[in-house]
């Protein structure tokens, strides 16, 4: 049992390395939770999650090779970097319509929680760096667990990793919304307007890099 915990604790600080780095997820969390409140960010991480458990699936089935391969990688920086623009040009045209009382009231009132799962899944899909972390780092970690108990490795290392970005991104969706009584309108639309020209700058980037490999 201490050997099960001590793999599980191993996954969720391996998990950390990746969530603490600012990336789409990062983003995508801070902009809803402030439309939204705390619950964005849990929301956000069950897409995420769904999208790793596809990946884990693959790996146990063999796809290392596929996930690894230049080719696989251009397509990803590409549609990745794609992805992002699209997804930042969608939050620009937010913080141009964003309304302090009308946007938060319905946002509380109304949770869209298939929107913001969604939101995960495809912020997670479209960074490029997110499939690279699985093959460097998630796939040794994830094979170092099977090697030292087997099939319950395995799910240490799910729930350890499930519990890391659970609670980094709870945390900063928590913090987001209870920040967000202190900040105005002007603000808030500025936080949002910037997450969206972060994104728009990371998919330029990602296309570039993918242009010079």
């Amino acid at each position: 049992m201490l050997n099960l915990a001590l793999l599980a604790f191993t996954s969720f600080v391996v998990a950390l390395s990746g969530a603490v780095v600012p990336g789409p997820v990062f983003v995508v969390t801070v902009s809803e939770s402030l439309r939204r409140g705390s619950l964005a960010g849990p929301l956000i991480v069950i897409g995420h999650l769904i999208l790793e458990a596809f990946i884990i699936g693959a790996i146990l089935m063999g796809l290392k090779v596929v996930l690894a391969s230049a080719c696989v990688r251009m397509v990803i920086g590409y549609v990745g970097g794609v992805t992002l623009i699209l997804m930042g040009l969608f939050l620009l045209r937010t913080a141009r319509s964003f309304r302090m009382g009308s946007d938060l009231k319905r946002a509380e009132s109304g949770f869209v929680s298939h929107g913001l799962i969604a939101a995960g899944f495809l912020s997670s899909g479209s960074n490029p760096h997110f499939f690279l972390w699985w093959v460097t780092i998630g796939l040794p970690t994830m094979q170092y667990c099977i090697s030292m108990a087997g099939v319950a490795g395995i799910i240490a290392f799910i729930i350890g990793h499930a519990a890391g970005d659970l609670f980094w991104f709870g945390l900063v969706s928590y913090s987001i919304d209870k920040g967000k009584k202190l900040l105005n309108e002007r603000a808030i639309r500025y936080i949002i307007g910037g997450s969206a020209l972060f994104l728009i700058g990371f998919g330029i980037t990602f296309i570039y890099q993918t242009i010079l490999a």
